[in-house]
């Protein structure tokens, strides 16, 4: 057994500690793995290898980012459908207010730009939590075939979605992408990442 295959047993073993001249050794004898396909010493650190297994993924994760351009083509083109979106929502709450309360209706009367960006915030965050939530991408990420999934890879459950969309509306959270990794607030806040569909990234 080689080095580096004897080292996936020893990273993870409860009873290795790091010597500055062999790098990883056992603590029981203090010398380097010498074994050939078993260790007798060998006991699995549960929590070592679950940060080692998430550290990877993550590290695979973030080589395939989106680029900072298909992270803007996904922002136009979300904007745009968006505010179709928000027409369709504006003429379906109208209905419903109509039939429900319609001396509501006379907070619609007149410009109100208060309500109108409400309005806008609450069609946005709907948009972006039906469709990420259903399938990890809006239509701008169906069009760039990126999408959407945790750190480690995983497909994101609702509430992480639902966190991503309202972070969105932080003040001044379009600046948050002026970096050279693509993340966003609304990406780090909610612990999810933007990634080029591929075959190694079907989330």
């Amino acid at each position: 057994m080689t080095r580096q295959a004897q080292l996936q047993f020893c990273k993870v073993c409860v009873n290795q500690e790091k010597d500055l001249s062999f790098g990883i050794v056992c603590s029981l004898n203090g010398q380097a793995a010498n074994f050939e396909s078993n260790c007798d010493s060998y006991r699995e650190d549960s929590s070592r290898k679950a940060r080692i297994s998430a550290n990877t993924a993550a590290k695979e994760i973030n080589s395939q980012l989106a680029s900072s351009g298909q992270r803007f083509a996904n922002y136009i083109i979300d904007f745009i459908c968006m505010l179709l979106f928000i027409v369709v929502f504006s003429f379906m709450l109208g209905v419903i207010l109509a039939l429900v309360s319609p001396e509501s209706l006379s907070f619609f009367e007149g410009e109100n730009k208060l309500l109108e960006y409400a309005i806008g915030i609450i069609a946005g965050i709907i948009y972006y939590s039906l469709l990420e939530g259903i399938s990890g991408q809006s239509i701008g990420k169906v069009i760039t075939k990126t999408k959407v999934g945790t750190e480690t890879g995983e497909k994101p459950n609702f509430s992480t979605i639902l966190l991503r969309s309202v972070c969105r509306y932080i003040p001044f959270e379009a600046f948050s992408f002026f970096g050279s990794d693509s993340i966003g607030w609304h990406d780090s806040i909610s612990k999810t990442r933007v990634v080029v569909l591929s075959n190694k990234a079907q989330l």
